[in-house]
């Protein structure tokens, strides 16, 4: 019986989660056991051996006391499949016949959802077909004989629902149509091909992977090529449903291993996600070819905060491993690579050498820098400067972004010990970079500024952060305060620009309203000559254009840099006289106070510290 509702109100929610069956529902991810008047499992949000995973169906609910998780059967959904709430709704309404219509649905978006709905079913249809052929029938004969020698179990032929697709050219066609799906809605799947007014099948004496979504519904397809031929694997094309660069194979399966271990496994193809999970890794997905992508990252990173690339050991899968690992990272994900023997696949290497082995690999996986480090050293000859120079401009950019000093300078020594460079002189270049950088950002805030463009000039000695706040300081006694508050009260970089701070507070508390064009002839009257050419300069800038709040903001991040920056140097002077004169306490105390500086850095680099 189908429920039909205009909302998705109180009474809707309460509808739905009425007629799930909580013990059901979740006995479908975890193995539960009765106990008194609940039901006790392994918690599939993190890794325990004792069970403390509860769910209670009289009170509709469940609750892990190991990691505090609990909530009703929507919040169950919604943890574990990394799901909004919308989507945890839609999914358990469909699954008790709720069929959750939108109050303001356009005739036109009801059409559109039906169209969606009728794609999922051919899906479901075409995946049965295919599975059927390889199971049962003699043309897939072949197709089983391939699957047994690449090592596939029939159990796992069966979870993953392979199949293949017959060499007829119309199979799929003919029976699709027999199951009432028009031509519009065959070739919209993109499992069929229109070719000169006649449909026919896009998959041909193929071994076949159902791709489906994280909530187990096909939304496209992978075939292999079972004779010799090109392209040897072919995939769907984009499509209502099937987005490559959106979905990872296998999700729906490994989304409790993801969740259990906060860790997930990411390989490149079919073969290798299959293989994998058959040796018993429950956490690994397959990113549907080489090219990672942000979407992609973006999924993981709603399930858990680490994630293993394990990509074939070859050039393009080396490659493809930095690139996914910088994208991974950048999505606030922690990266590890898996290292295989050279020319292997997790496919092969588990076929050879087992799971234990394979668990090992695991265990000794390498982060970003040491990968890069590595990878830089085996692909140069560090026996000549050239090769030196080549290994340390390759990895100097990815050393120099560690934001934890304890955690760089062992990366320092690990490079030093690869390369025969000493860690003084890889750190005096990890300085001149980031010097280097900051006269990047510099010259780029000042590109930003509009105000900036128009004012002062690249070749004046006064820094133009400095300047623009002190336009702001003479013209706005609100933003002087402001000012003063954030960067402190001597803020200038130079003696000049803080006597003259010091002569605008004066001026100000005899006379309040002094501001712009007239404090500026005040200070003027007795000035010294270094601050009487700073006081022109201010003066011939004056009525150019508003004072901008948000470029008073960006100054006072740009000022604050430079302070932190200065800081930091002194810390770092301070710190290569302790080590050879000092306690082990004083520099422990040092290490951290730079530590402290770098994550104010780091924050305000990123546009996330203050005066935003």
């Amino acid at each position: 019986m189908v429920y039909i509702v205009t909302a998705f109100t109180q009474d809707v929610v309460d509808e739905v989660k009425e007629r799930v069956d909580i013990v059901g529902f979740i006995s479908s991810y975890v193995q539960l056991k009765k106990r008194g008047q609940n039901y006790v499992g392994l918690c599939p949000f993190h890794n325990e051996k004792t069970p403390s995973f509860t769910v209670s169906p009289e009170k509709n609910m469940f609750y892990c006391f190991g990691c505090g998780i609990g909530g009703d059967v929507i919040t169950f959904i919604m943890k574990l499949r990394g799901i909004n709430f919308p989507e945890a709704l839609s999914t358990l309404a469909a699954s008790v016949g709720v069929e959750l219509v939108e109050k303001k649905e356009t005739p036109q978006l009801k059409k559109q959802r039906e169209f969606r709905e009728r794609l999922y079913q051919l899906g479901a249809l075409a995946a049965n077909f295919y599975y059927r052929i390889l199971t049962r029938h003699p043309a897939g004969a072949r197709a089983r004989e391939y699957l047994k020698k690449r090592g596939l179990k029939g159990e796992i032929v069966r979870q993953f629902q392979l199949g293949y697709a017959p060499n007829t050219g119309t199979a799929i066609v003919s029976f699709l149509r027999r199951q009432g799906f028009t031509n519009v809605e065959i070739e919209k799947s993109g499992i069929c091909v229109l070719r000169s007014s006649r449909m026919v099948d896009r998959f041909r004496d193929r071994v076949m992977f159902p791709i489906k979504d994280s909530s187990g519904r096909v939304i496209g397809f992978g075939g292999r090529i079972l004779t010799q031929g090109q392209p040897k694997y072919l995939n769907s094309p984009e499509t209502t449903l099937f987005h490559k660069g959106k979905h990872l194979y296998g999700l729906h399966l490994a989304l409790s291993g993801i969740r259990k271990r906060n860790q997930a496994i990411i390989v490149e193809g079919y073969m290798d996600m299959i293989t994998t999970w058959q040796h018993g890794i429950d956490n690994v997905v397959a990113s549907l070819g080489t090219s990672l992508t942000i979407d992609q990252a973006r999924q993981l990173r709603k399930l858990t905060t680490e994630v293993i690339i394990a990509y074939d050991a070859d050039t393009a899968g080396t490659t493809a491993t930095l690139r996914g690992m910088e994208i991974l990272k950048s999505a606030g994900l922690n990266v590890k690579v898996i290292q295989f023997p050279e020319g292997k696949d997790p496919d092969e290497y588990l076929n050879l050498r087992g799971t234990e082995a394979f668990q090992q690999l695991i265990e000794n996986s390498k982060g970003l820098i040491e990968f890069c480090i590595d990878k830089a050293v085996n692909e140069n000859d560090i026996t000549t400067p050239s090769g030196q120079k080549a290994v340390i401009e390759y990895v100097l950019p990815y050393l120099k972004n560690v934001n934890d000093l304890v955690e760089q300078e062992a990366y320092v020594r690990y490079l030093s010990r690869r390369t025969g460079i000493s860690e003084t002189a890889i750190f005096n270049e990890i300085n001149r970079l980031s010097n280097s950088e900051d006269k990047e950002d510099k010259t780029r805030y000042t590109r930003d500024s509009r105000i900036f463009n128009k004012v002062f000039n690249n070749k004046s000695s006064y820094n133009q952060s400095e300047l623009f706040l002190l336009q702001a300081y003479l013209n706005n006694h609100i933003l002087a305060d402001r000012i003063d508050k954030e960067l402190g009260v001597n803020w200038g970089l130079n003696p000049a620009t803080n006597s003259l701070i010091s002569e605008i507070k004066e001026k100000r508390e005899s006379i309040p309203e002094l501001a712009g064009s007239s404090l500026i002839r005040e200070l003027s009257n007795q000035a010294e000559p270094e601050r009487k050419a700073l006081i022109a300069k201010l003066s011939l800038t004056q009525g150019l254009g508003p004072i901008e709040e948000k470029a008073v903001n960006k100054a006072i991040r740009f000022l604050k840099l430079l302070q932190l920056n200065k800081k930091e140097k002194e810390l770092r002077l301070k710190l290569s006289q302790l080590e050879t004169s000092g306690t082990i306490q004083q520099v422990k105390e040092i290490q951290k106070q730079i530590f402290d500086l770098q994550q104010k850095i780091n924050l305000l680099k990123l546009g996330r510290g203050e005066s935003q």
